[in-house]
This record gives structure tokens, C-alpha cells and sequence, in this order.
């Protein structure tokens, strides 16, 4: 089981946010704040490059990297129809 989470949100019609989080404890580090990418609808590509270069989504198990690229692209999807998206 993964010790992370990811939240991705639509901004202003025109943005993906996705917001990674570390859910571990430990005791060198007393924050956690999430680390947030963003990237325009229209260059979805380099967020998924951009994720792939990061070391802790590397970390997550086959099924979260595709639950997590599945959402990106249905976040990429309602925009390009201006639909609301919803985070399942």
C-alpha cells in the first residue's frame, strides 16, 4: 500500500493541478506540505513527463500511477468540453 495521495484539481477552466502528497511519518522531517504541479490543458504532455522525472511517483505501485494518469486525462478531457470535474 502507497503512504501517498494525489489530489488533482481543474483551476479557472484552463489548468491541472495535481498535488502530491507523502502521508509517512517520520521524525526528520515535522512538515508536510504537498508538492504541487500545474501545467495548461493544453500542454498535458509535459505534465506527464514532468511526473515521470519525479522520484516519488516512481515509487508508487502500477495501479496508482494508472488511477493517477486515468484522472489527468479525464481532468484534460472536461476541460477541453468545459465540463466540471470531479476527482473519483
Amino acid at each position: 500500500m502507497d503512504n501517498s495521495y494525489v489530489v488533482i484539481r481543474v483551476m479557472n477552466q484552463e489548468k491541472i493541478e495535481v498535488y502530491y502528497s507523502n502521508t509517512m511519518n517520520d521524525n526528520k522531517n515535522i512538515y508536510n506540505y504537498p508538492i504541487c504541479f500545474i501545467t495548461y490543458c493544453n500542454h498535458i504532455n509535459q505534465m506527464f513527463v514532468l511526473l515521470s522525472m519525479f522520484v516519488n511517483i516512481q515509487k508508487l505501485s502500477t495501479h496508482h500511477k494508472l488511477y493517477l494518469g486515468k484522472e489527468i486525462l479525464s481532468a484534460n478531457i472536461c476541460l477541453n468540453l468545459k465540463q466540471l470535474y470531479i476527482q473519483s
